[in-house]
C-alpha cells in the first residue's frame, strides 16, 4: 500500500553515538561522544559525522526510493559553524556552510538532491564549535517522499545455548520495538533452553537442533504462515548490533521504488576483534571459490566508504545470514533453504534468488570471524556443503567441479594433512546419495555422527579410498547434479519436506 505525502517529513534515522568501545571512529571523527551520548566542545573543536554510521547515502536513496527532499536537524547548545558536504572517491565539496546559535535545521530540495547524487556518493555533516562549552545533543536525517508503502519487519534469530549474547540483543531490540511497533522479533531456540513465549513483539519457540538451516527455515515458515510481516531479517544470535541500522533499513524499505521490491538487502559484517574493519559486504561464488567484497576495508577512510557503496554484482552473489533482509513474498516464490545443518544454506538461497542485493553503509553488525570458530565438524560441513554449492551455482559445470574436487584433495596431500584427508573421505561418502542421503536420518543425529567420527585408516588406504570416491562422483556428475537440483525443485518449493523433517507437521 502506498501513501502519498505532501508536506510531512519522515524520520529516517538519527546521528548516533557509539554502541561499543573501539568503534568510535565509525560514528564521528574529531571530538568524541561522552558516556551520555553528547559531545562537549571547546572553541574550534569539531565533530565530523561523515562516517560509516552517520553519513547519508546520496546515490542509494536518490536512485532506489521516492525521496524528494532531505532535512538535517541538529540539536545544539552554543554557537557553531555547520557544514554540509558531499564526497566521492574523487574528493569532497561543501554544499552548505553557515553559523548557528543553538539548534540547526536545513532542507535540501529535490533538484539539489538529484544533482548532488549525480556527482557524489555520500553526504556528511560537520560542526565546529565557536563558543566554550558548546554541545552537540542529537541529530536526525528526515525525508519527504512522493510515495511510501507499509512495511513490517520480523527479525528472526536462530540460537543454540547462547543466552548471554542473545539477551544483550533482545534488550536492544526492546528499545527498537518501543519506538517502532512495525518491528517484531522471533527467536528460534534450537537448544530448547529458553522459556517459550508465544505472544507479544518478542516471541521464542523451541526447535530441534537441525543447525542454522533448520532454525532459519523454521523461522521463515513461521513468518510466512503468520502472514503479519512484509519482510524478514535473518540474524545470528552472537552479533553486536547497531539499532540505527534497523531504523535506516526500515525507512529505506518504506520509500523503495517498485523496481527494487523483490531485492534482498544484505547487511555487512564488521570484525568484532577489529571493530573499524569490514569482513564482508556481500559475497559471490567465482568458479571454484568464494569471493567476499570489501574484506579488510578500513571503514574510517571516506574513499573506502564510497567504494563500499558498490559491491561486486554477480549471478552467484549472496548475503550471509548474520543480517539478510528478504521480502516474504520472495520466500513464498523461491521456497525454502537446503538442509545442510550449517555452512552454505545462505549462499545457495541467495544464488537461487538470482537478483542483485541492496546494501548501504550504516547497515551492518559486528561478528566474530570464522577463523576463530573452526572445528572438525565445521570443516567437514564446509567441505561437504561447498561441493554441493558447486553443483548449484549458475554458469558453471562439470569442469569447475572437477577442478574444485581435485584442488581440495591435492591441497591436503601437499600439506601432508592426513587427518583432513581422512575427513574428506567421510565427506565424499556422505555425498554419495546427495540430499536424500544427507537427510535420511534427523539432522541432530547426523551432526552427532559427524562429531563422533574418527579414523585411523592407513594413509595410503585413505588416499586410495578418496581417489576412488572422487572418481565415482565425477563419473556420475550429471546424475548427482540432476538429483540435487530436483530435490530443491520438488522438495523445497513448499513447506511439506521441512515440516516433516523438523517434526512439526500437524502442530
Amino acid at each position: 500500500m502506498k501513501t502519498f505525502l505532501k508536506d510531512d517529513f519522515l524520520r529516517l534515522y538519527d546521528i548516533v553515538p557509539p554502541v561499543t568501545p573501539g568503534a568510535e571512529k565509525l560514528y564521528c571523527a574529531g571530538s568524541d561522544f561522552d558516556s551520555d551520548g553528547k559531545i562537549i566542545f571547546q572553541p574550534e573543536d569539531f565533530a565530523d559525522f561523515g562516517t560509516y554510521f552517520n553519513s547519508f547515502s546520496l546515490k542509494k536513496w536518490s536512485a532506489c526510493t521516492f525521496i524528494t527532499d532531505l532535512k538535517i536537524f541538529l540539536e545544539l547548545a552554543g554557537k557553531f559553524h555547520v557544514e554540509i558536504y558531499c564526497f566521492s572517491q574523487a574528493g569532497e565539496e561543501i554544499f552548505f556552510a553557515g553559523e548557528t546559535d543553538g539548534n540547526f535545521s536545513h532542507e535540501i530540495n529535490f533538484a539539489d538532491l538529484s544533482g548532488l547524487a549525480k556527482k557524489f556518493d555520500l553526504l556528511g555533516v560537520k560542526v565546529i564549535a565557536k563558543s566554550p562549552g558548546a554541545k552537540f545533543l542529537s541529530g536526525t536525517y528526515s525525508g519527504k517522499f512522493s510515495a511510501l508503502r507499509d512495511v513490517k519487519i520480523g527479525i528472526t534469530i536462530c540460537t543454540f545455548k547462547r543466552e548471554k549474547y542473545l539477551q544483550s540483543n533482545l534488550d536492544k531490540f526492546e528499545k527498537l520495538i518501543e519506538r517502532n511497533p512495525n518491528v517484531s522479533v522471533m527467536v528460534i531456540d534450537n537448544g530448547q533452553t529458553l522459556e517459550e513465549k508465544n505472544s507479544g513483539a518478542i516471541q521464542i519457540m523451541h526447535n530441534k537442533n537441525f543447525g542454522g538451516s533448520g532454525g532459519f527455515t523454521r523461522g521463515l515458515i513461521e513468518q510466512v504462515n503468520r502472514n503479519k510481516n512484509t519482510h524478514v531479517i535473518l540474524s545470528d544470535d552472537d552479533t553486536v548490533t547497531e539499532l540505527s541500522s534497523f531504523d535506516r533499513l526500515y525507512s529505506f524499505l518504506r520509500g523503495l521504488k517498485p523496481d527494487y521490491h523483490e531485492n534482498f538487502f544484505g547487511g555487512a559484517m564488521l570484525r568484532l576483534d577489529k571493530k573499524t574493519e569490514q569482513f564482508e559486504n556481500t559475497a559471490y561464488w567465482k568458479k571454484i571459490r568464494l569471493c567476499a567484497f570489501g574484506r579488510g576495508f578500513d571503514l574510517t577512510d571516506k574513499k573506502i566508504l564510497c567504494k563500499n557503496e558498490y559491491p561486486t554484482k554477480d549471478i552467484n552473489a549472496y548475503a550471509a545470514w548474520w543480517f539478510c533482509c528478504m521480502p516474504l513474498d520472495e520466500v513464498r516464490k523461491n521456497g525454502y533453504p537446503i538442509p545442510v545443518f550449517i555452512k552454505g544454506d545462505d549462499m545457495e538461497y541467495g544464488i537461487r534468488h538470482g537478483k542483485d542485493f541492496l546494501t548501504m553503509n550504516g547497515v551492518g553488525v559486528w561478528h566474530e570471524t570464522f577463523a576463530n570458530k573452526d572445528s572438525f565438524t565445521t570443516k567437514f560441513l564446509n567441505d561437504r556443503n561447498m561441493l554441493i554449492i558447486q553443483h548449484l551455482t549458475k554458469g558453471y559445470g562439470k569442469f569447475e567441479f572437477v577442478f574444485t574436487l581435485i584442488g581440495r584433495i591435492g591441497r591436503r596431500i601437499l600439506k601432508l594433512d592426513f587427518d583432513a584427508l581422512r575427513r574428506f573421505e567421510f565427506v565424499l561418502r556422505d555425498l554419495e546419495n546427495d540430499f536424500e542421503g544427507i537427510t535420511e536420518i534427523p539432522a541432530d543425529e547426523k551432526f552427532a555422527q559427524i562429531k563422533s567420527y574418527s579414523s585411523d585408516k592407513n594413509i595410503f588406504a585413505a588416499i586410495f579410498s578418496v581417489t576412488r570416491l572422487a572418481f565415482n562422483h565425477i563419473s556420475n556428475y550429471d546424475e548427482h547434479d540432476r538429483r540435487l537440483k530436483n530435490f530443491i525443485e520438488e522438495k523445497l518449493s513448499d513447506q511439506k519436506f521441512w515440516l516433516e523433517y523438523l517434526g512439526i507437521s500437524g502442530k
